[in-house]
């Protein structure tokens, strides 16, 4: 069979790749996406989950990045609203804190000064009594100074992704999840295309690109490995752990920022959902991204820090649900360099120099300025390539949408917050069929219709793609557990499966979830990895 042809292929299906794919295929070229596990499923779903400009990125005099940064952020708070939310932060100053006051206070100035139209107030200042008042969780003892200032949070990440994805699909792309490159094809110097597999099928197939680009974050060097070619090595990783506690309603009501008191780090406690999240270390990590885990010392030390700052709240270990970590794509540094002063900014590495060519790789890059990032590979790619040379691959047609949705005003308000503009295409299948209007747990808002438009519209092909990165539903309290089954049920009427595929698919999203995350017992402890089989009986019961 003769291999499809393209004239971009993208390996990485994260928020760089999506956004790159979104960039490119709007110009009109031929675009295959390939990502080796889902979209968003890397270091993109283990984000804090902040837009924002990189105030800290001011000490190290980038003040070029926090403007860009800065831009991007209004940018997505205007035209995503419904991900992409404003947030307060309260930043805190105690004696003996690394930082004065009037060096916050001139900091904050600058940031605003460089955020233009801005959306949100700018930064202002508390007493102690204010601030008692404001945010009664936050300590006042030997308090220095308070201020609030104002960045943003995408709840969710992964549909970010995901939108991206949606624009560059509706321009022609085609994006394969779960698909794993096992070779970049070199021929005389120059990369001809790429062999790579099915993960869940095992399916074999081989592509034919004019320029590929290696998009996979934390992975890029691995797939640079896939050339059969000694490559210079591109990512000097770092480790961020976050946990998501719950608080029981008693959590600050505003983002908290404060210095660490062991490592004089920034430390954040954040609204997300129905909990919090504490985050984030910064830790080198040349292991596989694929296995990355928050240590015990990890989970510890956050732990200490929030209860320091927040200590009417009694955070402790039993208020944790669970760890999660990913891996920052970061440019290699020398070994002398401090972590928080590796650069944040992305680069786009031309291979030609080494020996390949219409082989690049981008490095580095975030949340906030991928559509931006996108933008530059795609004028990386007409410098490259040329103008594209076809039309891109036909769209396929969206779903026909129904103007009577019978869906309770909760129901209809959670749609907007997860979908935005495309609510009309999920009600639609609760339209057709009232079955898919139930939600999939008495624990969840989430409903029947957005398991079926997941896989229809948006690739799932596994409990988890649906659970923890279409829907925030595995994310939360009782990490999709109840969910599991009603999900698989509704999976396996549109993907064909057997029941016994439908029990093997929530075993698999069990298992994920120890993968993924550490899990905490409600004792505060770290359950030992062979109480996975608790979970995996109780899925096939």
């Amino acid at each position: 069979m003769a291999a499809a042809s393209y004239d971009v292929i993208i390996i990485g299906g994260g928020i760089n790749g999506a956004a790159t794919a979104a960039s490119v295929a709007a110009r009109g070229y031929r675009t295959l996406v390939l990502e080796q596990d889902d979209f968003a499923s890397g270091t993109t779903s283990a984000s804090t989950k902040l837009i924002h400009g990189g105030l800290r990125y001011l000490e190290t005099g980038d003040a070029r990045l926090v403007h860009e940064s800065l831009q991007s952020r209004e940018r997505l708070l205007r035209e995503r609203p419904h991900l992409v939310r404003p947030m307060g932060f309260i930043l805190p100053v105690y004696e003996g804190d690394p930082r004065p006051s009037w060096y916050i206070r001139s900091g904050l100035a600058l940031y605003d000064l460089l955020s233009p139209r801005k959306v949100s107030p700018w930064h202002s200042s508390f007493s102690e009594r204010e601030l008692q008042r404001f945010e009664p969780s936050v300590s006042t003892d030997n308090l220095k100074a308070a201020y609030l200032y104002h960045d943003a949070q995408v709840w969710s990440p992964e549909r970010l992704t995901l939108e991206y994805l949606a624009e560059a699909r509706a321009s022609g792309a085609d994006l394969r999840n779960h698909a794993a490159v096992d070779y970049i094809i070199v021929d005389g110097g120059i990369a001809r295309g790429v062999d790579f597999h099915d993960v869940l099928t095992g399916r074999r197939s081989t592509a034919s690109g004019r320029l590929v680009i290696n998009a996979a974050g934390p992975w890029v060097d691995a797939v640079l490995d896939a050339t059969g070619r000694s490559l210079r090595r591109r990512i000097g990783g770092t480790r961020g752990s976050h946990l998501v506690v719950d608080l029981n309603g008693r959590g600050p009501k505003h983002a908290v920022l404060a210095s660490a008191k062991s490592d004089a780090r920034p430390m954040f406690v954040t609204p997300w959902l129905d909990h919090h999240i504490i985050g984030t270390t910064d830790v080198r990590d040349d292991d596989d991204p694929s296995d990355v885990r928050a240590a015990g010392w990890e989970i510890d030390y956050l732990v200490a820090e929030a209860a320091r700052v927040l200590p009417g709240l009694g955070i402790e270990h039993r208020n944790v649900l669970y760890a999660y970590s990913g891996v920052r794509p970061l440019a290699r540094a020398g070994e002398g360099v401090f972590e928080g002063a590796i650069s944040r900014r992305s680069i786009i590495a031309d291979h030609a120099t080494e020996g390949v060519e219409r082989l690049v790789s981008v490095v580095g890059g975030k949340l906030t300025t991928a559509a931006e990032l996108g933008s530059k590979v795609a004028e990386s790619v007409a410098q490259q390539i040329g103008r594209p040379r076809a039309r891109g691959i036909a769209a396929l047609p969206e779903t026909p949408t129904s103007r009577t949705v019978f869906l309770p005003p909760e129901t209809q308000e959670h749609l907007r917050s997860v979908y935005g503009p495309r609510v009309p295409e999920v009600a639609a299948y609760a339209a057709s069929d009232g079955s898919l209007a139930r939600p999939i747990s008495e624990m969840h808002r989430d409903i029947g219709a957005q398991v079926a438009y997941a896989v229809d519209h948006e690739g799932a092909r596994t409990v988890a793609d649906v659970l923890l990165r279409r829907t925030a539903v595995g994310l939360t309290k009782d990490l999709g557990r109840s969910a599991a089954r009603p999900t698989a049920s509704i999976m396996a009427s549109r993907l064909g499966w057997s029941e016994e595929m439908q029990q093997q698919a929530v075993r698999d999203y069990f298992a994920e979830l120890h993968r993924r995350f550490v899990i905490m017992d409600p004792s505060g402890s770290i359950p030992p990895a062979e109480n996975l089989t608790d979970d995996v009986d109780e899925a096939g019961s």
